[in-house]
């Protein structure tokens, strides 16, 4: 009879790029885990949104099997006098080993004779072994920089907000400083602000999609792409597709929603590079470009809900842009009014390294 393990973190918004990297550590130290547990198991699953981090494990036997372990102690002629009768030390090692003098057995290595004794390990529930271990899988993830709050000892990359766990369909007792285990998940912050019950990963699973998150992140990638390349081609052109913002955004949607706003063309007078730049680093946006690869005065955002009045959501993510693109324009035009070497002068002032000089010497 095997059982399933549903691990759900749940916490404030995780910075885009910390995500990838703490599912990756999940499962390969779980994995790590039960196979030197001696626990069998099928599959392991990681799913994850800005608000949750999802681990799941099928096929996991309740207990470990009960193994026979040949130990071996100290050599034959501490253990036993001329005479052929155990000493102190032989009495020792076997009570240490929960065996009897008469159990033990003379073994023959490249060092010589020693005593050895089967030791019978009698296997633990599963369910204790995951109590025990998963408050470390958790806090033992990395994270380029993590935070304290409240009066809390541990840290993480963002407050911990809910923790669910379940195996075999019951709640699996943790406690991470008075934070204890739960078997509620919670929806959308905007669409559900609900506390779900949980019993079981496919239910897991199906819940997720009634409370408006898309928690399959390659699910929800593959969507986005979907919407920004459909809304691109409503405006006449083609999304300028970055995969690298793509994960992205990935990372910082629940429920992606993308539309299509446009500004004014004469900041196309704008390098691409500097366009590119203002819209994908400091907004998330996509450039559009026409079929010989020329931007057009038009981008993709990509919401985190579902938008009911998409005129005001275009025109707020417009307004914004189009301050990002004056101070753009402003700068450029201001750099055009010298040429390079006029700023060399300026390197006198920048030290390159003590007792080494500028950078301009």
């Amino acid at each position: 009879m095997t059982q399933e393990l549903l691990l759900e973190i749940g916490t404030e918004e995780l910075p885009a790029g910390y995500i990838k990297p703490a599912l990756n550590h999940l499962k390969q130290k779980l994995a790590t885990y039960l196979k030197d547990s001696n626990l069998t198991f099928g599959t392991i699953t990681t799913f994850a949104t800005p608000r949750r981090l999802a681990i799941m494990v099928t096929d996991l036997p309740l207990r470990q099997e009960d193994q026979a372990k040949e130990v071996t102690g100290p050599p034959k002629q501490a253990g036993f006098d001329k005479d052929n009768k155990p000493t102190k030390a032989a009495v020792g090692f076997a009570k240490s080993r929960g065996a009897k003098v008469e159990d033990i057995q003379i073994i023959s290595t490249d060092k010589g004779e020693y005593l050895m004794v089967v030791q019978e390990i009698k296997g633990e529930e599963t369910a204790d072994l995951l109590s025990r271990f998963i408050p470390e899988l958790i806090l033992s993830t990395p994270f380029p920089k993590s935070m304290r709050w409240a009066n809390q000892a541990i840290s993480f990359a963002r407050p911990l907000q809910w923790l669910l766990s379940l195996l075999g369909g019951q709640k699996l007792e943790i406690d991470i400083e008075g934070m204890h285990t739960t078997t509620t998940t919670r929806g959308h912050r905007f669409h559900s602000p609900v506390e779900v019950e949980i019993s079981s990963i496919d239910q897991y699973l199906q819940t997720m999609d009634e409370l408006h998150i898309v928690v399959d992140q390659d699910e929800r990638r593959e969507m986005i792409r979907t919407q920004i390349t459909e809304v691109a081609e409503a405006s006449g052109g083609h999304v300028v597709l970055d995969e690298d913002l793509l994960d992205t955004i990935t990372n910082l949607v629940e429920l992606p929603n993308a539309l299509c706003g446009k500004f004014d063309a004469k900041f196309l007078t704008l390098p691409r590079e500097v366009l590119t730049t203002s819209m994908k680093k400091h907004q998330k946006y996509f450039t559009i470009e026409d079929d010989n690869g020329k931007l057009l005065p038009y981008f993709v955002a990509v919401n985190n809900t579902k938008v009911k009045d998409e005129a005001l959501s275009r025109e707020g993510h417009q307004r914004v842009l189009r301050a990002r693109l004056e101070d753009g324009l402003f700068f450029f035009n201001e750099d055009k009014k010298y040429k390079l070497e006029d700023f060399t002068p300026r390197l006198s002032g920048v030290v390159f390294q003590a007792n080494l000089g500028t950078m301009v010497e």
